[in-house]
């Protein structure tokens, strides 16, 4: 009779800690399911600036416990509405876009929105796209601004006694945001001179890759031989200008003026040996960190600013070392 007691106790001791063991799984279980999942749409990979966001995305997600997914259309606008039509259907909870043609995009995010799904672009402000959940990325005109006060700086320092000179604006018709980042540049340039007559010879071009930039500057040359000044939109048209003026036979480091934005790895030897005078680091990772604390704080109900901004700053030769390591 006491075994039986004894066994019947034992069995009830089993059941009870079965029944805890069970009660204690149930949370994380709950906590799995409420994992956040974002995808990542961006530009396209090829350009080394998105390829370098997107390490940093993956990074900051696995900090934050963030289920990412990354799609890359390669710069087909059609390619990324389809992608955000999949990520639709899949039921992500955000995606993360950097539109190759914004209004392209526009009825497959209001449709993704429409559906519970928080979508934030990134790269554009709130006045060329204002239907998003939210956007995030550099004031553009504070951007130019900053590659505008680069090159007036470098005017002052190699011709310090000009009372003209020739400007030319490289650029990215296509791109939405083009005109204002590159409207700051041109206007910080002039402010800069005062005194000075400056003349823009080239505005308004495509000249946002090595190529087409080379192409710009060696006709823009071949009409104003005398042109030394170039701003671009990133620094692949900084790169492309540099190449374009020494098949020209120009002496870059006595008479160029040419500056960039993005602070890409591949320009810092030009930034180094003064080939370009500087870039705009646009801050990967703080890039990264506001999107992703931003998808935690909507999933949890919480409020976000509609346009969130990136801290720049400038990066010159005096200021390389931060980031270059020879």
């Amino acid at each position: 009779m006491k075994r039986m007691k004894a066994l019947t106790l034992v069995l009830c001791l089993l059941l009870v800690s079965a029944a805890v063991f069970a009660a204690g799984t149930k949370e994380p279980t709950a906590m799995a399911e409420k994992k956040i999942t974002v995808a990542t749409i961006t530009y396209t990979t090829e350009i080394e600036w998105f390829y370098i966001l997107e390490q940093n995305y993956k990074d900051v997600a696995k900090e934050l416990g963030i289920d990412l997914i990354q799609l890359d259309p390669g710069a087909k606008p059609q390619t990324q509405v389809d992608m955000i039509e999949q990520m639709t259907q899949r039921g992500v909870n955000a995606i993360l876009i950097s539109p190759v043609d914004p209004q392209a995009i526009k009825a497959a995010v209001q449709e993704a929105m429409a559906k519970g799904i928080f979508v934030l672009i990134q790269g554009q402000e709130r006045e060329t796209v204002p239907w998003s959940t939210a956007n995030f990325g550099y004031n553009e005109k504070q951007m130019g601004t900053l590659t505008g006060e680069i090159a007036a700086a470098g005017v002052k320092a190699k011709y310090p006694n000009a009372k003209e000179i020739k400007l030319a604006v490289l650029g990215d018709p296509g791109w939405a945001s083009s005109d204002i980042r590159m409207g700051g540049a041109k206007e910080a340039f002039i402010n800069g001179l005062p005194g000075v007559k400056v003349n823009v010879v080239i505005d308004k071009v495509m000249g946002s890759t090595i190529e087409t930039a080379t192409n710009v500057i060696e006709s823009a040359l071949s009409q104003h031989p005398d042109l030394r000044c170039v701003v671009g939109i990133n620094d692949d048209a900084a790169i492309g200008a540099v190449g374009a003026m020494q098949a020209k036979g120009i002496n870059i480091l006595k008479e160029a003026i040419i500056a960039g934005a993005g602070n890409n790895k591949g320009t810092w030897p030009y930034i180094d040996r003064g080939e370009v005078l500087g870039s705009v680091d646009l801050n990967h990772r703080g890039t990264a960190e506001v999107a992703l604390n931003a998808v935690v704080k909507l999933a949890k109900g919480e409020k976000v600013s509609e346009m969130m901004y990136i801290d720049m700053i400038k990066v010159t030769k005096d200021n390389l070392a931060k980031w270059y390591k020879k």
